[in-house]
């Protein structure tokens, strides 16, 4: 805001003798002249409107019908006058800090106020709040005022600020003592020079407050004692100037003041330690839960190290004689290991131990089961053979030449068999051996021929064989036969496979078996 300019002087007498003018004349240019600089003052200043305040309240997202608002936000405009606010009726908190503002004025008609903070301007005094009886704080900070007045109707004022003023004296602050309900009072960074009662004026209040800023004043620092004094003076004190008051220091000062500094320590060694036992103690009723709690847990703890210990031992019956560390199951140990060691040697010993040690691959695992099964089939047959074999051998009988010929067992005439058809008994369903089994099944064939045919046979057939020669039966001769023509089969089989592996190039690496040729 431009300042307002300077009015011209007056003409003296003697510009008035040079250029003499009517009486009348003089006075009628001399008002006009002051009415326009009025009126170009005016235009100078930045005047608060109706009109403003409404594009103030569509700028800063507030209703645009005045009594709807119940906050109002004229902050940070640079007025100089309060006007234009009388439809604004049910505002409650009224924000004009930061402004230019020289007088408090135009709020008679907000009758519900709680909050005004008018800090950051050019007030010198407190005034025209006497409709404003509903005032719960009241900010006045960083102003010119010089001492508190017109204050004592506002009967329930709890927070007042009037920090950073213009303060010189305790005697300027008296207006405090007819504000019962005051809790939060600030008069810090202001010029009280008082050194002498100020104690005595804090505690002379009748408000109980909680909050105090007195700091930044010139004569704090020549005050003796300031805090614990004010602490003992206070008993409601929560907060002074830059600190709360915590309950140790309150106790602290109490002890100062009776004992000296001697007794401000000890108090705060005791309360440290009464408070230490508080938050350590315990109740009877909880007293007695854990030590319950700590019975049951060391009998769980006796318990699974007996369930260990039994587990343990029944693990250890389990073990060999050679794990629990016999001295001469160890010892037969060694022996059968240097005999296996001298008959297999070192190197066959190694690839056996890493072969049980090395991890199961689950493609292996099924390579050595197929290979386990083909083995035992291979070894299922031959004891088959070798069974048939010793068959064979067990039905061999002498002929009269020295040779060896087959002899049927005897054989019951048809009437004695039909016969005896009739007259079986559990013995006659009895298992007999592989070998008779055998002879039974090879012989057979001849049940149904007559004995006349039989002695037929036996008379054309040679009745002897050179010395040495086997008798092979006329079946074996028509399968050997077959057997020559499959052999010879495979044998070109293979040789057709070995003519394609030739060709065929193989991934390295990989085992060239027939198995997995095929």
């Amino acid at each position: 805001v431009e300042p307002c300019p300077k009015r011209p002087a007056v003409p003296s007498n003697m510009a008035l003798a040079a250029n003499p003018m009517p009486e009348a004349a003089l006075c009628t240019n001399s008002k006009e002249k002051h009415q326009a600089e009025d009126a170009d003052r005016c235009r100078r200043v930045k005047r608060m409107s109706a009109e403003l305040v409404l594009e103030i309240c569509k700028e800063r997202s507030m209703w645009a019908q005045p009594h709807l608002n119940t906050q109002l936000y004229l902050n940070y405009k640079g007025f100089e006058t309060i006007e234009g606010l009388e439809a604004y009726i049910n505002i409650r908190a009224l924000y004009l800090g930061s402004n230019n503002i020289e007088k408090i004025d135009g709020l008679q008609g907000m009758k519900d106020l709680r909050s005004l903070q008018i800090e950051g301007n050019r007030i010198r005094c407190i005034e025209n709040l006497t409709s404003n009886v509903e005032l719960r704080q009241l900010n006045l900070e960083f102003n010119a005022i010089r001492h508190l007045s017109n204050l004592s109707h506002l009967t329930k004022l709890q927070h007042l600020n009037v920090a950073k003023n213009a303060i010189a004296s305790l005697k300027d602050l008296d207006e405090l003592k007819s504000l019962p309900c005051l809790e939060n009072l600030d008069v810090s960074q202001n010029a009280i020079e008082d050194t002498e009662g100020v104690v005595e004026f804090w505690a002379s209040l009748p408000a109980e407050l909680k909050i105090l800023r007195y700091h930044g004043n010139p004569g704090v620092r020549s005050i003796e004692h300031y805090r614990k004094r004010l602490v003992n003076a206070l008993p409601s004190l929560r907060y002074l100037d830059e600190r709360p008051v915590f309950p140790v220091e309150r106790k602290a000062s109490a002890a100062w003041a009776e004992g000296g500094l001697q007794a401000l320590q000890q108090a705060k060694r005791d309360y440290l330690q009464e408070q230490y036992r508080q938050q350590n103690a315990v109740d009877p009723d909880r007293r007695e839960f854990l030590t319950q709690q700590r019975k049951l847990a060391i009998a769980r703890i006796e318990r699974e190290e007996r369930e260990r210990a039994e587990k343990e031992e029944k693990e250890e019956k389990g073990y060999t004689a050679v794990q629990r560390g016999e001295p001469a199951a160890v010892d037969e140990y060694t022996k059968a290991w240097r005999e296996k060691l001298e008959k297999y040697g070192a190197e066959h010993l190694r690839e056996e131990a890493a072969a049980k040690s090395a991890p199961v691959n689950p493609a292996q695992q099924q390579q050595k089961l197929a290979a386990d099964a083909a083995l035992a089939e291979a070894q299922r047959k031959a004891q088959a053979e070798k069974i048939r074999l010793n068959a064979y051998e067990h039905n061999k009988l002498p002929s009269k030449a020295g040779g060896m010929t087959f002899a049927p067992p005897p054989r019951e005439r048809p009437a004695e068999r039909h016969s005896a058809a009739h007259e079986s008994n559990v013995a006659s369903f009895r298992q007999t051996g592989a070998a008779t089994d055998f002879a039974d099944r090879q012989f057979s064939v001849l049940d149904g021929m007559d004995d006349a045919e039989i002695h037929k046979d036996e008379a054309a057939a040679p009745q002897s064989k050179p010395e040495g020669e086997e008798v092979v039966p006329d079946l074996w001769k028509k399968m050997e036969k077959e057997n020559k023509e499959a052999e010879s089969k495979v044998h070109e089989m293979h040789a057709k496979l070995k003519e394609v592996e030739h060709k065929v190039e193989k991934p390295a690496g990989t085992e060239a078996t027939e198995l997995g040729d095929l």
